[in-house]
């Protein structure tokens, strides 16, 4: 049997009884209320969802002949995954509950909820057996040791914890959201597990900072953003200053904090080699793995201390002018959803070390939206400045490490981030293609400016190594990350014996640099029927084609398919970089059947 028939015996024998199930227990309502007064509210939703690769990897994403360590090949028709989500809410209206009591009555509002977020992912056991092998190595120390702790002192005298691939790709489970909402009069609180979102999140949420992300699948593109976004324990009140105040209107308050000593959660790190979604380049040999494999490397994700020094706390102000113009502005602390690598040297057991660093960033935002007569269409701006976001210099992170023989570890600099968004809502007609319902259009360009970038400054993009590097080394030449010499973050540095410019492995940061994002949709067949395509294309030279449709069994069950196609322009570097351009050979189709109470 091949593992393409494994893969889909598994998607006969789990995915379609229970969407059969989902079908026959399906009803008018939407939720399941119970209780005194229907306190009580049951929602939810679970979800199995069946992909599969419709493009090879590209050689540099995988294992070879000459090293064998590394990904497993993703092969056109062969499963990436089988998921199988769920989801379920529960809601209570406490102010039922008091019935006739002096609280009831005072409370504008008094209301909790819990949520459980989990997923298995069948991959690792009835996927192509790559994958469960790759985990096994990984389990036996013969794939890159990959650890996290507090200090970096756990990792260069090994005793930290050993992260496990199936225990971050296979099946999870959390507390997602637990909190209470209590309202009297301007005044609103809510207290507990809970998701913040300040910034703008189309597609791909590179201006929604306040929560940090799951990104070991790219979200937006692979996975829904709002089930990458992780919640956090915090204490968040809203304050109305004014209802009506000359030409402000709906003055509001808003601010957060997140105790550091209860809640310091910061996103997985992405490992190497161990899924499909997996970025190159192939996880190097681990420390029980044969001789001559080459150098050992460990890579410890520092997490940060459990300390009040460590909370992340945030204030906002919003307001409507002249009653057209939707305005706010914030200010809040987080850690960066994309930490930076800075070499430590050797650690007791002979590994080189890498460690992935989180520091904590101020963020000051300004955002407003209005509706535009000219365009006939909402029109959205916003502009952050991310303020001391840890950055990658090449030779300073890693390459003087080497220099020095391995005895000093590398450094960061602290740099300032403009990220800005113009986006645009329109609705339109399009009678020959739809005579009863609207197209929705959602636009947007999005732009980085490295504001510390400087011709003696060249930063590159996180240490993500050039794919003509990776290839480099599996054709037997220099390992990928070889040249990461002065000229790295010196563009003018020449080589003092031959007076040429050294080459460099690492991908290049521009100093401005933004993509564009677009998805169109509408309703057909009276609302069953919903087609939709999103398009991305960044200015480095990649473009993103995703289109699907969900029709609506009934009001319980959905079915959807979707198409992901990605493509780079240009020489092999071109395109690879931040976004996209990192996924150009993860090109897949799925199917997903949803069953939703709401």
């Amino acid at each position: 049997m091949t593992d393409g028939t494994r893969g889909f015996r598994a998607l006969r024998w789990w995915s379609w009884p229970a969407l059969l199930l989902a079908a026959l227990v399906a009803s008018d309502a939407l939720a399941i209320q119970f209780g005194p007064e229907e306190a009580f509210d049951f929602r939810g939703k679970v979800y199995g969802q069946y992909t599969i690769a419709t493009e090879d990897s590209q050689a540099y994403s995988n294992g070879t002949a000459l090293d064998p360590a590394g990904t497993p090949r993703r092969v056109t028709g062969n499963m990436v995954q089988n998921r199988f989500f769920y989801a379920p809410e529960f809601e209570v209206n406490f102010k039922r509950l008091l019935r006739r009591t002096e609280a009831r009555k005072w409370l504008d509002e008094f209301e909790g909820r819990v949520s459980v977020w989990g997923f298995y992912d069948g991959l690792y056991d009835y996927g192509p057996k790559g994958w469960s092998q790759v985990v096994a190595d990984y389990r036996r120390r013969e794939l890159q040791f990959v650890t996290q702790g507090y200090r970096i002192s756990e990792a260069m005298n090994q005793t930290a914890a050993h992260r496990n691939p199936r225990d971050v790709y296979g099946a999870n489970t959390r507390v997602n959201e637990a909190y209470v909402d209590i309202a009297k009069g301007p005044v609103w609180f809510r207290i507990g597990r809970q998701a913040i979102s300040w910034g703008e999140a189309d597609t791909i949420g590179l201006l929604d900072a306040n929560n940090p992300f799951d990104t070991n699948i790219q979200p937006g593109l692979f996975m829904d953003l709002d089930e990458a976004r992780i919640p956090l324990w915090t204490i968040r009140g809203t304050y109305e200053l004014s209802s009506s105040w000359g030409p402000f209107s709906s003055t509001f308050l808003e601010a957060y904090w997140v105790p550091g000593m209860i809640d310091t959660t910061i996103g997985p790190l992405v490992i190497q080699s161990a899924s499909p979604f997996s970025l190159p380049p192939p996880a190097a040999a681990g420390p029980n793995a044969r001789p001559g494999t080459g150098p050992k490397l460990q890579l410890f994700q520092e997490l940060p201390d459990p300390t009040i020094e460590n909370s992340r706390w945030g204030v906002k102000v919003q307001t409507v002018v002249a009653r057209d113009y939707n305005l706010a502005t914030w200010f809040y602390t987080t850690f960066p959803t994309a930490p930076v690598p800075v070499m430590q040297g050797i650690s007791t057991g002979g590994m080189i070390t890498t460690a992935i660093v989180d520091k904590l960033t101020n963020v000051i935002g300004v955002a407003g939206s209005f509706y535009s007569e000219n365009v006939n269409a909402i029109v959205r701006s916003e502009v952050e400045l991310f303020n001391g976001e840890p950055a990658f210099l090449a030779y300073k992170n890693l390459g003087q490490v080497v220099s020095s023989g391995f005895t000093r570890p590398g450094h960061y600099d602290r740099v300032n981030i403009l990220r800005g968004e113009t986006g645009m809502d329109k609705n339109f007609f399009i009678p020959e293609l739809n005579p009863t319902s609207s197209f929705l259009l959602v636009t947007s360009v999005v732009w980085f400016l490295n504001t510390d970038e400087s011709t003696h400054k060249d930063y590159r993009a996180n240490g993500i190594q050039k794919p003509s590097a990776i290839e480099r080394q599996q054709q037997g030449g220099p390992p990928a990350g070889f040249y990461n010499g002065p000229v790295c973050d010196n563009p003018d540095y020449r080589d003092p014996v031959t007076g040429e410019k050294p080459p460099c492995d690492f991908v290049n940061m521009n100093k401005l640099d933004g993509f564009m994002q677009a998805t169109v949709r509408t309703d057909l067949m009276h609302g069953t029927l919903t087609p939709q395509v999103t398009t991305l294309l960044t200015a480095r030279g990649a473009i993103g084609f995703a289109p699907g449709v969900v029709y609506r069994l009934t009001d319980n069950v959905l079915l959807e398919a979707k198409y992901v196609n990605i493509h780079t322009f240009g020489s092999i570097d071109n395109g690879y970089t931040f976004g996209i351009g990192l996924n150009r050979d993860r090109d897949e189709f799925l199917v997903r059947a949803t069953f939703q109470l709401n």
